[in-house]
């Protein structure tokens, strides 16, 4: 049988046709349906956002400074901790009683494939400590840190002197509602010789052997977590954008050729702020100028902040406010209204001038902050600051200058921040003395030497060589001794740790006292405390000082504008913490100076968005 296909008549052909396109329509119909059945939230969302974002831009009195509509994360020093092993103590380690410590302790030991870790840990030569190291808010990956070291409570031992930090890791460690301790990843690592801090430096009467510090020990591996969060009201790529951008126009940085900008916009709520090298030393000037920055503004309306800022700078009151306002705009109309305050009556208002025209290399400011640094004891530390990052060479010459001061203090913090400005300047270059620290001799006609204790393992000799006279024997340390003898010389012996006692004969002068720590291997730690004891004998020609350097506290001693805006992050591990954090902390207020009442109103000259703004008095 053959068969034969059948021919379909035109009527059946147009009716399969007819049910396809049905059939496509009908499923078309359930697509587009389905489609919006699952989005008509967000494009309704959107809308909204959208509307209101038109309606904020049409309203002339919107609030146009970024501390309006935002606040500072990470703006406080971050606390990173751990225990760790101190060894090349002589004889004055001792047990770790059982505990949570002791167990650690054995872990740590056993990962660096030790394989007697109890005999190690309970040895004499040995000791569990804790260790601290804090990272300011400028801080990032790579840099160094002084780590604090205090002998753990289950350890008793009895001396730190003489101790050597092997490496220790970090981290950083926080509690939740459950209240269960928690710690981040590795945050930071440790290691380096112990300085045990003298009484008259820790202001204590009897030295504490079971508490120093490890100068420039630690290892920043956190990176900074400076960050603008900002407020519901705002959340949007628009106002995210314009205020990235406000920022990047006015902070950036030279990097091998290579610009960098600082500002960088992480959703609709945050914009990270990475540190920016001229303001390493005053995180709360960095962030309290970027938060006046003004968002998506005209020209006409930045002339009229300016008009408002030169009536505020005027006033001493206000005068912080005011520069770093100006200073944040940038402009030449701003650095000239900062320039014309310098001639003011008032010390404050010449001061917060000077400091803020010193960020942007204005020579102008370089006078009012030497003179300041030498009469102004509240000020001297930010003039100093102002004098290292100001990259006109008259700065450098002030700084120089300063080092002749016959104050201490003075002296001493020009030598600190010259050092910041250019480590290379021939007029601070010193000698090592082994392996331990180095001595910096600087010409003056006033003999002062000054002993560093933060960062940099360093004695600073001002003037010439000051002559010695001892009267009797001195023992810094246990380990220790320094003879006079009656010819006039001196003997410098020290036992070791093997118990073998190494000795030399000196002139009685500073700088052969010194030297002589390299012959009898002695450390940093040794020739602090030989000083200080020689200090509290009056056995030195020339004033000894401990680290006499000016505190930025003098003039933010109280709570600051940054401060009141700070919101922390309480998981640093997790990278959604800090905005979620920002959705309970919506209550922006009033910017910058939102914890005073005190309000001044300049109503003839002010622009419209300032109405409901308070100003807040310099906390002196």
């Amino acid at each position: 049988m053959v068969w034969k296909p059948v021919k379909r008549t035109g009527s059946a052909q147009e009716s399969r046709i007819s049910r396809r396109r049905v059939l496509i329509a009908g499923l078309s119909i359930s697509l587009v349906s389905g489609c919006k059945l699952l989005t008509r939230e967000k494009p309704d969302e959107l809308d909204i956002a959208n509307a209101k974002l038109k309606e904020t831009l049409a309203d002339p009195d919107r609030l146009r400074l970024i501390n309006e509509v935002a606040r500072v994360s990470g703006a406080t020093p971050r606390r990173f901790e751990s225990l760790g092993l101190v060894t090349n103590l002589p004889g004055t380690g001792g047990v770790v009683k059982p505990s949570p410590q002791r167990e650690m302790m054995l872990q740590e030991i056993r990962r660096n494939d030790i394989l007697d870790a109890e005999r190690v840990l309970d040895a004499p030569t040995t000791a569990t400590a804790k260790l601290s190291v804090i990272a300011n808010p400028c801080d990032d990956k790579g840099d160094l840190a002084d780590v604090l070291v205090e002998c753990s409570a289950e350890c008793e031992a009895t001396d730190l002197r003489e101790g050597h930090l092997m490496e220790a890791h970090l981290f950083e460690y926080f509690s939740f509602s459950d209240s269960q301790l928690r710690k981040s990843h590795e945050r930071a690592t440790a290691k380096g010789d112990i300085l045990v801090y003298p009484a008259s430096y820790s202001k204590t009467n009897q030295i504490n052997p079971l508490q120093g510090v490890i100068l420039s020990g630690g290892k920043i591996k956190d990176e900074s977590r400076m960050a603008i969060l900002v407020s519901k009201d705002y959340r949007h790529v628009h106002w995210i954008k314009a205020m990235e951008s406000a920022i990047n126009r006015r902070f950036y940085y030279q990097d091998s050729g290579r610009q960098v900008t600082v500002a960088k916009g992480k959703n609709d709520r945050e914009i990270r702020i990475a540190a920016l090298p001229k303001y390493r030393l005053d995180p709360t000037h960095y962030l309290g100028t970027i938060l006046l920055l003004g968002f998506a503004e005209t020209e006409q309306q930045v002339s009229e902040r300016l008009v408002f800022c030169r009536q505020m700078l005027g006033d001493p009151e206000l005068a912080r406010r005011a520069a770093w306002e100006l200073e944040a705009i940038g402009n030449s109309e701003a650095i000239d209204a900062l320039k014309v305050a310098l001639a003011n009556e008032h010390e404050q208002v010449q001061f917060y001038a000077a400091h803020s025209l010193a960020y942007m290399d204005q020579p102008e400011s370089v006078s009012i902050l030497e003179s300041l640094a030498r009469t102004s004891p509240k000020y001297r530390a930010h003039c100093l600051i102002g004098l290292s990052i100001n990259d006109h060479p008259s700065a450098r010459g002030a700084l120089e200058s300063l080092l002749q001061d016959p104050e201490a203090e003075v002296r001493f913090g020009a030598y600190w921040y010259l050092y910041h400005r250019d480590a290379r300047n021939p007029m601070i270059a010193g000698e090592s003395i082994g392996e331990s620290f180095r001595l910096i001799r600087i010409p003056s006609d006033h003999p002062q030497v000054c002993v560093s204790m933060e960062r940099r393992a360093e004695v600073i000799l001002f003037g010439s060589n000051p002559t010695l006279t001892l009267t009797k024997s001195l023992e810094p340390t246990p380990y220790l001794r320094i003879t006079p003898m009656p010819s006039g010389l001196i003997r410098v012996a020290k036992r070791t740790l093997n118990g073998e006692v190494l000795q030399t004969i000196i002139t009685s002068d500073f700088v052969s006292l010194v030297k002589s720590m390299l012959a009898v291997q002695g450390n940093y730690g040794d020739i602090v405390h030989t000083l200080d004891a020689i200090e509290r004998t009056g056995g030195c020609s020339a004033p000894i000082a401990l680290h006499p350097l000016p505190r930025t506290g003098r003039l933010y001693g109280q709570k600051t504008e940054i401060d009141s805006q700070t919101v922390e992050s309480p998981d640093p591990d997790n990278e959604e913490s800090t905005s979620e954090q920002s959705d309970e902390q919506d209550t922006i207020g009033s910017g910058v100076d939102a914890t005073v009442s005190t309000i001044k109103s300049y109503n003839s000259t002010k622009a419209p968005w300032y109405r409901r703004m308070p100003f807040t008095k310099s906390s002196d």
